[in-house]
């Protein structure tokens, strides 16, 4: 099966949170280029509220996160929210989609879940904590599945809740 190149996958996973999230009438923009600080900003109605979202794409089961090497566990300007995006090509040239939304809290709880055993073991057998600048930090689907579909928290961060953004994305299309 044909994989999407990777320059091509960044974007077409944050077109495709834009066109969520606008679903559900949410205002958003997207930011370009390869050394911006979020890719999505997602806007309150009476714009008193923007909120930073990072997206990760991927094609296989692993996301790399990248939150220790990057700091951005301890980082004041780290991104309010995430959205985990997984896309697989199918056989009949339609794609498998599977969106994970979390909280900057929540992600950075997973992934030092995820690390911690890792981190234990390698101390066990080096003797020393391991140098966070030469990790890559992954999170598998299976570690974020309890926040599959989670729109309503970027929802109510920026002050809606998940039943006015449905009822909004309902009047908007006529339905």
């Amino acid at each position: 099966m044909a994989t999407i190149p990777s320059y091509l996958l960044s974007l077409a996973g944050e077109y495709r949170v834009c066109s969520e999230l606008i679903k559900r009438g949410v205002f958003v923009t997207m930011t370009y280029g390869n050394r911006k600080e979020v890719d999505v900003y997602a806007i309150s109605d009476r714009q008193k509220r923007a909120v930073k979202i990072e997206v990760k794409t991927i094609q296989q089961d692993r996301f790399v996160t990248n939150i220790t090497r990057k700091g951005l566990d301890k980082a004041r300007d780290a991104p309010d929210f995430w959205v985990l995006f997984q896309t697989q090509h199918r056989e009949d040239d339609t794609f498998n989609e599977r969106f994970f939304i979390l909280t900057h809290q929540e992600i950075c709880k997973a992934q030092r879940d995820r690390n911690e055993p890792n981190e234990a073991n390698y101390f066990a057998k080096h003797g020393k904590p391991r140098d966070p600048s030469k990790s890559v930090d992954t999170l598998s689907t299976e570690h974020v599945k309890q926040y599959e579909n989670k729109w309503s928290t970027i929802l109510e961060g920026i002050g809606r809740s998940a039943l006015a953004g449905a009822e909004r994305s309902s009047a908007v299309s006529g339905h």
